[in-house]
């Protein structure tokens, strides 16, 4: 990162996270009109897919986490909540295996850990400018124009009844490789989010309790630190 804090070297799980919110702040974001030639299979599920998303304005489910690192075969697991509100709110709480949050208000970023008793502060114009993932909060994201859709292998695909999709970034993408997803056949919401990064580790975020447009306490996207937290970039 060119400014601010560097959160990867200190926590290095972080990244990943912030690498999982790509898929879904892209679909929370408007699309542009269909194009006019006629779109394949995989285009009218990944089209469907976006438009689910895009008639709702908020988003809450309970999510588990995966990870999986080449070297050594270490995995780390994770459970939580995640919360969308259009166009900028986001709370993306863990509760396994320690207390961990990243909030956003639409003007500052805050991402605390309780296990070093730390809380990092960014401003959102500096974190858009160095972790393209956040930059989909701007509503500038469109599946189909970002990513080339692809099938899933069939050797790697997992047992499943939903729609499977293999998104590529058409642009080199410094912590996404390709995304595999899982969307309900019915509803078109997202079931598992699977990310696989340039370096071979994979991320795979499992979603239950899928609300669209919930009731959500007015002040979600808030978080005061417990006293005695150190905060790093006032």
């Amino acid at each position: 990162m060119s400014k601010g804090i560097n959160f990867y070297p200190r926590h290095p799980g972080l990244g990943s996270r912030l690498a999982l919110l790509l898929a879904l702040l892209l679909l929370l974001a408007p699309a542009p009109a269909p194009a006019a030639d006629a779109p394949t299979e995989l285009e009218r599920v990944a089209r469907q897919l976006q438009e689910t998303y895009n008639q709702t304005g908020s988003f809450r489910a309970q999510f588990r986490q995966l990870t999986t690192m080449p070297m050594g075969g270490r995995q780390r697991e994770g459970a939580g909540t995640v919360i969308f509100r259009k166009p900028h709110q986001m709370r993306w709480e863990y509760d396994f295996p320690d207390h961990q949050v990243l909030v956003s208000d639409g003007r500052q970023v805050r991402l605390y850990f309780a296990a070093s008793r730390q809380l990092m502060l960014r401003d959102v114009a500096d974190y858009l400018e160095s972790d393209v993932t956040y930059a989909f909060f701007s509503g500038t994201g469109d599946l189909l124009r970002d990513f080339s859709v692809e099938e899933v292998p069939a050797a790697e695909a997992r047992p499943g009844r939903g729609h499977l999709l293999r998104l590529v970034p058409r642009e080199l993408h410094p912590q996404v490789e390709y995304l595999d997803l899982e969307a309900d056949r019915d509803s078109f919401l997202i079931r598992r989010l699977e990310i696989v990064d340039h370096f071979g580790s994979v991320t795979t975020l499992t979603f239950s309790r899928i609300e669209l447009d919930p009731e959500l306490p007015p002040d979600f996207y808030r978080f005061t630190p417990p006293d005695g937290t150190e905060i790093l970039g006032q």
